[in-house]
């Protein structure tokens, strides 16, 4: 499109765009000065026929009313006229035919008019009151014929001013596109020709003048054409000398010690050496061209970075340039670095750049604080002194003065003699001297002496100071005053003893207890067993069991009552001993069926099918547990059922988590009294008319024995739906061979012969009589005695197979009878003694083994447990009890013991069957052969208390399957451990472990022949 047809356009379409505002202007302005007119004519006509007919609407007159209104309706304009009262009822009306029945709105503009008609409506009133109103429709036609006239006429005078913009546009493109050819032109011929062409100009107007100044234009390009040659060459020449110096800046910057960045007057970074990248961790290719504050400066100091920027380049100064600073700057992986930074301006005439010189200053500082931490620890509350290496004192600090009494400029240049005690020789010097050259230090308690003499009890840590070179350069002792530690210690002892001797008394004080109340216990169940065992009647019999059941009552209240009262003075410690899970829970459902049978109750019991069947731990408290648990279930229902449950919970290595569950329907417990169901003396009910009785202590007694086997007892109960008591234990896996060893040697009946000869020491006549009955029931012969004195000169006149000793007798007790016993020549001092007593605490077992005592029977005396021991204890090859390991040596030679004993392979078939016998024999070796090589290791390692375990439980084993000799050699090495003589239990361990291979394969060969049944002839 050419330029001229371009200006014609242009100014055509400006023209256009005025003219239209214009039209559009004076059209509305007609249309609303008739409209304002219209509305005034329609308002002055309705006000004036208003009052016209104010004095006939007030008369009601309503033929002078419609007589005015037939002759305002002539009126061309008057399309309609009515006259309404206050009640909306037409006085009169008139107007052109259609208009009346329209519905007419007053109208408030001329938009608003859609018939042709403006209406308007105007109250009739007078003295203020309205009486009524008149309605008028005032035609617009007129003014619409008016605004369309003057609407032609517009767009009329409108197209003839376009026509002549067109013409004139067109005259004077055609003008100034002649000249612009002309410039044209000309620019083609400068850039053809080069600077310097002029052309030829016509006229003085705009054009004209740009013609000129093209021509001025050529001239000075031309000139500054040559110019720029001339600077071309001579910036090529300075260039080479900025290479050379950028070359060398590189080389500062590269081998610069310290971080040097420079940035431009926007803080885009221009150079950035290498020390800045290990500085702040970003690369130059990260952070070149870039606003350096949002690289190194943190965020909260980056406003006022800025800033000083801008203030500088405002005012060229600034507090913080050409100055040695320590800031803080951010590195790349987000943590402070501490600088110090020296900025430089340099202006040049490229603009204002910044060089800032940055040292890392972590070392320096970390330095410092180290230094400052020395100096605050030094003053610390603990006493400081620092010696060179002759032990020359060179610093004390206030604590060391506050505690010694000297003063720094007293003991600086001494030694630490000067605080010597006295109280320790030179080897403990010397000792501690080793120690610092050693391990480079030295801690303990130590006495020294104050200034004023007096001796102090002090804790001591020295500690050597090397140099880079690992040469000790100083010593540096702290130590504080413990005088106050050492009498709060020795007032800990003093309580300590008082609190053990007040336990210690409390511990006599059960023992005696526990003799004073079961000992007439004994004879008193004793008595009733043996009246029970003669001829009465029927309601003799009645009273006899009513009397037995009674006192079996009352000695489960005193057992409750003494074992809590162990607990409560820490004297009742857990056994660990190999036992039968399944079979535990077996019997103690076996043992309370009856009471269940006779309230016709199920009792019931499930075990888990991953609870293990062998076990160690403290079978009898673990079935003291469950007794309770399950006697209290069946005493607390009436109807129903009592289920017991056992399951595997988990286990962790060697130790399973055993739980237990005993559900009743019974009666079940108040959610009130679930709290403290477990407290001491606690029963849910506390009345004298209760039907249940007890000490309350059952339950007490169960928690504290679950808690001493790491686990915890819970209660649920619902009222007359039943209880449920669930608790955890920790119980130790054991290897079923073992347990089943043990309890095939268990399974061996025992019984005396009937010509042993018994001595009974016991000062109460109703257990002599007890007793007595007990064993010449068994056709034994029995001699009694009342005291210790008669006991050891019956022995010394009689020869005894055995001797039944009461421990708490008057004149002497049992204890120091048996030490009398052991003192007579042989073979008197070798009879078995047995201890009868009370007394169950823990550690009684163990006073009595020590006592030279051979084994002890608890009272009540049980007559199976009491004749079985005499069996054991009188038989020619003696099958020792669990408590035989003390028992006082045997003068036989071991050489005497035959390797098989085959009386008592012949009584084990009697006690079993000859069809079991030879596998019980295998499965003996087998076990033995596996305990044989814990026996060597345990030797190897000189593991006395393994030894001591293992030869015990073979010895056991080996008495109990013939192996005679191996039983008493297993005995001698478990006495040796005992006795801590380790180097004959070495050597009676090395002679089991020769011994027993003959043993067993001559064993194993006795069990191939095979036994013939009880009664029978072997062959």
């Amino acid at each position: 499109m050419s330029f001229r047809l371009k200006t014609i356009i242009a100014i055509t379409l400006l023209q256009s765009a005025l003219l239209l505002v214009l039209i559009i202007s004076v059209v509305n302005f007609l249309k609303q000065t008739n409209e304002e007119q219209l509305k005034l004519h329609a308002q002055n006509t309705s006000a004036l026929f208003a009052t016209s007919v104010t004095d006939a609407v007030l008369a009601t007159d309503l033929a002078s009313l419609q007589s005015f209104i037939d002759e305002v309706t002539t009126n061309q304009d008057v399309m309609y006229a009515r006259i309404l009262n206050n009640n909306d009822v037409v006085l009169a009306e008139g107007g052109k035919p259609g208009m009346l029945a329209l519905d007419h709105s007053p109208d408030h503009s001329l938009a608003e008019t859609q018939d042709g008609v403006f209406d308007t409506h105007v109250d009739i009133t007078a003295s203020g009151v309205t009486f009524g109103r008149i309605e008028v429709g005032i035609s617009t036609h007129p003014l619409q014929q008016q605004l369309g006239r003057a609407h032609r006429w517009i767009m009329l005078i409108a197209s003839i001013e376009v026509a002549l913009v067109l013409v004139f546009s067109f005259l004077l493109g055609s003008y100034l596109t002649r000249q612009l050819r002309n410039l044209k032109q000309a620019s083609e011929n400068i850039a053809l020709a080069g600077p310097g062409h002029q052309i030829e100009v016509v006229g003085n107007d705009e054009i004209a003048e740009v013609g000129h100044a093209l021509n001025a234009m050529s001239t000075t390009l031309a000139t500054s054409y040559q110019q720029l040659s001339e600077s071309i060459d001579k910036q090529r020449e300075l260039t080479e000398i900025a290479s050379q110096n950028q070359a060398k800046n590189n080389a500062i910057l590269t081998a610069s010690l310290d971080a040097m960045i420079t940035i431009d007057d926007l803080g885009h970074v221009l150079d950035y050496n290498k020390m800045a990248e290990q500085v702040f961790g970003w690369r130059y290719e990260e952070i070149h061209q870039k606003n350096l504050a949002d690289f190194i400066i943190s965020p909260q100091k980056r406003d006022a970075h800025h800033q000083g920027m801008q203030q500088f380049l405002l005012t060229k100064s600034s507090p913080v340039l050409n100055q040695r600073l320590e800031l803080n700057a951010m590195h790349k992986q987000g943590h402070s670095v501490p600088i110090e930074i020296n900025i430089a301006p340099i202006e040049t005439e490229q603009g204002m750049f910044f060089t800032a010189f940055i040292r890392d200053i972590s070392d320096r500082l970390a330095a410092e604080t180290e230094l400052r931490l020395a100096a605050q620890t030094f003053e610390s509350s603990e006493a400081i002194f620092i010696c060179d290496t002759n032990s020359v004192i060179m610093r004390t600090n206030n604590a060391f003065t506050r505690i010694t009494g000297y003063r720094n400029d007293e003991v600086v240049g001494k030694t630490p003699k000067v605080l010597a005690s006295g109280q320790h020789d030179q080897a403990y010097y010397e000792q501690m001297w080793n120690s610092l050259i050693v391990n480079g230090e030295w801690s303990g308690e130590i006495y020294n002496k104050r200034k004023n003499g007096e001796i102090y009890p002090e804790y001591l840590n020295i500690s050597s100071v090397k140099s880079e070179n690992g040469e000790i350069s100083h010593y540096i002792a702290h130590f504080m005053d413990i005088t106050e530690q050492k009498t709060n210690e020795e007032k800990l002892r003093s309580a300590r003893y008082e609190a053990e001797m007040s336990n210690e008394s409390k511990s006599r004080f059960l023992a005696t207890m526990s003799h004073e109340i079961r000992t007439p216990m004994n004879a008193v169940l004793g008595i009733l067993g043996l009246l029970k065992d003669t001829d009465l009647t029927p309601r003799q019999l009645e009273l006899v069991q009513m009397g037995r059941e009674s006192g079996e009552l009352l000695l489960t209240i005193i057992n409750d009552i003494l074992d809590f009262t162990k607990m409560d003075i820490d004297k009742l410690q857990l056994e660990h001993t190999r036992f039968d899970l399944h079979k535990l829970l077996r019997n103690c459902n076996e043992l309370l069926n009856s009471l269940a049978f006779k309230k016709q109750l199920a009792l019931t019991l499930q075990l888990g099918p991953q609870l293990p069947q062998f076990v160690s731990g403290d079978p009898d408290r673990l079935r003291q547990v469950l007794i309770n648990l399950i006697n209290n279930a069946i005493k607390f229902t009436r109807h129903g059922q009592v289920k017991v449950s056992a399951s595997l919970v988990s286990t962790n290595g060697h130790n399973a988590i055993i739980r237990c569950r005993v559900s009743d329907t019974g009666i079940g417990i108040k959610p009130d009294h679930l709290a403290s169901l477990f407290d001491e003396f606690t029963m849910v009910d506390q009345t004298h008319s209760r039907r249940y009785e007890g000490t309350g202590l059952g339950l007490a007694i169960c928690k504290r024995l679950v808690t001493l086997m790491k686990g915890e007892i819970t209660v649920t109960s619902e009222i007359n739906h039943g209880s449920t008591f669930d608790f955890t234990i920790e119980l130790q896996l054991a290897q079923e061979s073992d347990d089943k060893q043990e309890l095939s040697a268990q399974q061996i009946k025992q019984l005396p012969l009937n010509n042993v000869r018994v001595l009974l020491a016991e000062d109460n006549p109703a257990n002599q009589m007890v007793i007595k009955s007990i064993l010449e029931f068994a056709e034994l012969q029995v001699d009694v005695v009342s005291n210790g004195f008669e006991a050891v000169e019956a022995v010394r006149t009689l020869p005894y197979d055995i001797v039944l000793m009461d421990i708490s007798m008057p004149e002497m007790d049992g204890m120091e009878a048996t030490q009398h016993i052991r003192q007579l020549s042989a073979p008197a001092c070798n009879v078995p003694i047995v201890a009868l007593t009370a007394h169950t605490l823990q550690g009684d077992k163990d006073r009595f083994l020590q006592a030279s005592m051979n084994d002890y029977l608890s009272k009540p005396i049980d007559r199976e447990a009491t004749l079985a021991c005499i069996c054991r204890w009188t038989q020619t090859d003696p099958a020792p009890a669990a408590l035989s390991q003390t028992a006082a040596p045997s003068t036989q030679n071991m050489d005497d013991y035959a390797l098989v004993d085959e009386s008592i392979l012949l009584q084990l078939v009697a006690d079993t069957s000859a069809d079991i016998v030879p596998d019980l024999l295998l499965l003996y070796i087998e076990d033995s052969e596996s305990r044989l090589a814990l026996i060597q290791d345990a030797i190897a390692a000189t593991d006395y208390k393994t030894l001591e375990f293992e030869c015990h439980t073979i010895g056991s084993s080996a008495i109990a399957h013939g192996n005679v000799k191996l039983h008493h050699i297993a005995r001698s090495a478990e006495r040796a451990c005992q006795q801590e003589d380790f180097a004959q239990a070495i050597t009676a361990g090395q002679q089991l472990v020769n011994l027993a291979q003959p043993s067993f394969e001559k064993l194993s060969k006795r069990a191939k022949q095979g036994f013939m049944p009880s009664g029978a002839t072997n062959a």
